[in-house]
């Protein structure tokens, strides 16, 4: 189990090891949900040949890179992420392809563009870990021209569910994970938030995502350590929860889900 807190995405900067939350994102991308998803946030853009994209909180690139793939030569991409070592790692990833598309450090709540720069803008698994998701919308509406298309694919995790016969515990672990989050119950506000910065023609959908044992273990070890440290749970109350879910691994009956929104909508 790994002692890397997925919750700590707003300040991959200041962890012990970047590296993980990179090998988080690469393994997080094959879960069959998620991709499963990534056409229809890309559908939501509207996107055409030469326009221009910013991608809110890009991580390692894989998406402003399709994106780049459809807008063609004459379009632009601009993917921007808070955390250094994920933009190196985008830069690197994409230094031999010739797309038309740069990535930036920058802060989603304060964005360096003008008003109306770009034809779209995205932020995929990205508001739920920026401190104040009103400034963080708010610029993509106001970096977005009119006519234009912002679309936001995250999750909720107050929807977390995990088939254990530890009721209590899983409540207190799943209830203690989504509070950890900046934004943990993002989904179910988008639709209220895009309509409350005059976003027109919103369209909402819900998708429920499975994953499996293994990238559950990347994705609560380090939160567990971390209440146990904080006093939520015992040792051997998380010890007794996690051998029963490697048990059901074993079996084949492990489950985990929850529930991402893709809502998107026009600048009027």
């Amino acid at each position: 189990m790994t002692t890397d807190d997925v919750t700590a995405f707003a300040a991959v900067d200041a962890t012990k090891d970047p590296g993980f939350f990179r090998r988080f994102l690469d393994q997080g991308s094959q879960i069959p949900g998620i991709i499963a998803s990534k056409p229809l946030i890309l559908e939501e853009l509207r996107c055409t040949a030469g326009a221009h994209v910013l991608d809110v909180g890009c991580g390692l690139g894989h998406d402003a890179l399709q994106i780049a793939a459809r807008v063609g030569a004459r379009g632009r991409v601009v993917g921007l992420d808070i955390s250094e070592a994920m933009i190196l790692e985008a830069r690197a990833r994409a230094a031999a392809l010739n797309q038309p598309v740069t990535f930036e450090v920058g802060d989603a709540q304060k964005l360096r563009f003008a008003d109306g720069t770009f034809d779209a803008c995205r932020a995929e698994r990205a508001l739920m870990h920026i401190p104040d998701t009103m400034a963080a919308v708010s610029e993509m509406v106001r970096v977005t021209r009119c006519g234009g298309r912002v679309a936001v694919f995250d999750f909720d995790w107050d929807t977390h569910i995990v088939d254990s016969q530890y009721k209590e515990t899983t409540r207190k672990i799943t209830r203690s994970f989504s509070d950890a989050m900046q934004n943990g119950r993002i989904g179910r506000q988008l639709p209220r938030l895009f309509k409350q910065f005059g976003l027109v023609d919103v369209t909402v959908s819900t998708h429920t995502i499975f994953v499996h044992y293994e990238f559950f273990q990347l994705l609560v070890g380090g939160h567990l350590t971390n209440i146990q440290m904080a006093g939520l749970l015992s040792p051997s109350e998380v010890n007794d929860w996690w051998t029963d879910l490697q048990s059901a691994n074993e079996m084949g009956t492990f489950l985990c889900c929850f529930t991402a929104f893709i809502v998107a909508g026009s600048r009027d």
